[in-house]
């Protein structure tokens, strides 16, 4: 398997009412690196774009023929994993399509939940990530890693991992450390699983996780170490990792184009209405953007 052991695994813990107390959310994002919130989005928001993404598996061949598609009942003989395999390509471009898994990044409950968090204006990023994890695929789950490794930019980028639909343990979700954004950025090296690179982590570091419920919302900071757990279950488990900073801090400028970069924006919004203010909602803004080196 990719993801290391845990050896102790704390309960999430609802952080919700520190919303109505900025000083104390900031103390407690200072001290831990992660925010919990229980129901910060509306499952029925969260069910529907489910629903958007089951269909493109569906068409792709990814649930087993006859049954529900909200089961997600997964077709294991067209198992396929996170990477550069033309299927997963394939189904990638059509999810960056998706008007409504842009759109949730957008969310008010979310921006201004970062808003207090950050105590400015945020920027979220447009480079939206749709992860889909068939069961028996553990060699492939997301090992320990940092996220700042892959943004760049500023260190106070900060992740809002969404599982899409209901989670639990047996279907996989995510687990986090605590603090461990305190140590910096760690050495990587290659692993197997989604992004490829991952980080050692202490045995005795203590881990955050559980059942997650659709509406739920987890924050990571960029050096927060977290890892995806093994799918158990016969289903296929959905998030999404979208990602927010300080509008006044630096964005590297691949952090606004489509993730993986298998599609431009014209075609991601080929079908969408013409004055979608979704589209490019940070053009306008005062952005310090730099070019990946």
């Amino acid at each position: 398997m990719a993801m290391v052991d845990m050896a102790r695994v704390e309960p999430l813990e609802d952080v919700t009412d520190l919303l109505e107390e900025p000083e104390w959310l900031r103390e407690k994002a200072e001290e831990e690196g992660l925010l919990f919130f229980r129901g910060l989005l509306d499952p029925k928001t969260v069910s529907d774009v489910r629903s958007q993404v089951l269909a493109v598996c569906d068409a792709h061949g990814w649930l087993v023929e006859g049954t529900d598609p909200e089961a997600a009942v997964a077709n294991q003989d067209a198992m396929v994993v996170e990477s550069r395999d033309p299927r997963w390509q394939d189904f990638y471009c059509d999810i960056q399509k998706v008007r409504d898994f842009h759109a949730l990044a957008l969310e008010p409950a979310i921006l201004n939940a970062f808003e207090t968090l950050f105590g400015e204006p945020v920027l979220p990023h447009s480079r939206n990530i749709c992860r889909v994890v068939f069961p028996n695929s553990s060699v492939h789950s997301t090992p320990p890693h940092q996220d700042n490794l892959y943004i760049g930019g500023s260190e106070q980028t900060w992740t809002a991992w969404i599982p899409v639909g209901d989670v639990p343990v047996t279907l996989g979700g995510l687990a986090v450390t605590k603090g461990t954004h305190k140590e910096g950025k760690l050495e990587d090296k290659e692993a197997v699983g989604a992004g490829g690179r991952r980080v050692d982590v202490e045995e005795d570091v203590v881990w955050v996780g559980g059942d997650y419920s659709c509406g739920d919302v987890i924050f990571l900071h960029s050096l927060t170490v977290h890892q995806g757990r093994d799918n158990l279950s016969d289903r296929l488990r959905l998030s999404f990792d979208f990602r927010y900073q300080p509008r006044s801090h630096r964005v590297r400028s691949d952090s606004l184009l489509p993730h993986m970069g298998w599609v431009t924006w014209d075609e991601v919004y080929s079908e969408w209405e013409e004055d979608d203010l979704t589209k490019y909602y940070w053009r306008g803004w005062e952005l310090d953007v730099f070019e990946r080196q």
